[in-house]
């Protein structure tokens, strides 16, 4: 019934944009064509968070939509905090190419020079395979792994891997999770510090918070399309939660090369095979300019999406996930590109 139920919304949804669509054509305002856009998707309950957009370097609509959480007494305004689910992946794998920058490692070292303790078949992963999912390391337990010493707990016990490394591509969170350990071990920081201290602040970002809890001041909590709200669990660590002019300002640093130079950015974009996952989700670099950036994320009833390119960026962050940004972001193209 549930299911039945969002079909119907988001196929209401959909014919209102198309009519939007020849509404719009009337009209030149695109803030008022946004407004109407994102009021509709909210009294249809198919986008409740905030939204930010912008072109050509300038920030032509941000807002907010929707309840802070499930009480339906708080409403979201532009300060909010969101968990953007695997976007947050961004920050590790910057965090490696910065440390290679350095020369603290190299691509090609093998994960058990950083971290001797696990098992022998660290000496066959290299970090470029934990960058590009292509590691072979077994997929986190997650009914069994509370926090991050019970994933290194599991991993200490695990005999072998599930494939020869760098011979198949397999999405998964221990790629994830080695990553962070490898640039606690180098910087001797918690991983969370090292995002805050040394990635963060020397970009201008101060309101981002990592693994924030329940009782953390303007985050937004997730809940479910009957109104529940999720019970907030971080199985392993490290998950950085932003707001949207923090997130702009990330995704400028990306495109600028702020934080890690050209060359850094053009492998971070390199997939192992064509439309796999990297460190930055999906990507392009031509001629020394970052020419694409998209990259989604979820978790619980949260779901992000940023697109961008030279001429637009899209920010949309929910905390009561729908599975329709990639939609609703475009209708916002044709509106902006109007």
């Amino acid at each position: 019934m549930n299911t039945i139920i969002t079909k119907i919304k988001f196929f209401v949804f959909t014919v209102a944009l198309f009519t939007y669509g020849h509404f719009y054509g009337q009209t030149n305002n695109v803030e008022t064509k946004l407004d109407s856009l994102f009021q509709k998707a909210l009294e249809s309950k198919t986008f409740n968070g905030n939204v930010l957009i912008a072109k050509k370097g300038k920030i032509l609509y941000e807002k907010a939509f929707g309840q802070a959480d499930a009480s339906n007494t708080i409403l979201l305004n532009k300060e909010y905090r969101f968990h953007i689910g695997s976007i947050a992946k961004e920050f590790n794998s910057v965090g490696i190419m910065m440390l290679k920058e350095q020369g603290k490692l190299k691509l090609d070292d093998p994960v058990s020079k950083f971290l001797p303790e696990l098992p022998s078949w660290t000496n066959k992963i290299k970090i470029i395979n934990l960058l590009q999912y292509t590691s072979g390391l077994p997929q986190i337990k997650w009914s069994e792994v509370n926090q991050d010493s019970d994933n290194m707990a599991f991993l200490l016990k695990t005999s072998e891997l599930d494939f020869e490394p760098g011979t198949k591509y397999d999405y998964n969170n221990n790629n994830v999770f080695l990553q962070r350990r490898i640039i606690e071990k180098i910087t001797k920081m918690s991983f969370n510090s090292f995002v805050i201290k040394k990635i963060l602040k020397p970009i201008g970002i101060k309101n981002a918070v990592v693994d924030p809890d329940d009782k953390e001041p303007l985050f937004a909590k997730s809940y479910n399309s009957k109104g529940k709200q999720d019970i907030l669990k971080y199985n392993i660590s490290g998950w950085t939660a932003l707001n949207l002019k923090d997130f702009y300002k990330w995704s400028e640093a990306i495109n600028s090369f702020k934080i890690i130079n050209s060359e850094s950015t053009r492998q971070l974009f390199e997939p192992f095979s064509k439309d796999n996952q990297t460190g930055l989700g999906g990507g392009s670099i031509e001629n020394g300019k970052v020419t694409s950036h998209i990259h989604d994320g979820a978790a619980f009833n949260y779901q992000a999406l940023l697109i961008s390119n030279p001429n637009f960026t899209i920010i949309l962050m929910t905390n009561n996930k729908q599975n329709n940004l990639e939609e609703i972001s475009n209708s916002i193209k044709s509106i902006v590109d109007k």
